[in-house]
């Protein structure tokens, strides 16, 4: 299935670029477009994933054609 991903400048990835469509497999979850995208397992926890504009858990289902953005939490003092 075919979705659009755009993810924050910080989020260090090679493979994919930001606000592009990428093909993945049927069924899969947030989870596993990370794993595809090759975020590491121990930085996954720290992603705050949407999809279509909507805040999702990581074990969310993607859709055809869904919009999955993806932030990391900004911090300072």
């Amino acid at each position: 299935m075919r979705i659009h991903i755009e993810y924050v400048g910080t989020l260090q990835n090679v493979d994919v670029k930001n606000k592009s469509f990428i093909n993945i497999d049927e069924n899969s979850t947030i989870e596993d477009l990370l794993t595809f995208i090759k975020i590491k397992k121990m930085h996954q926890r720290f992603i705050i994933p949407f999809i279509n504009g909507e805040k999702v858990y990581i074990k969310e289902h993607i859709k055809n054609n869904d919009k999955v953005s993806l932030f990391l939490p900004v911090g300072g003092g």
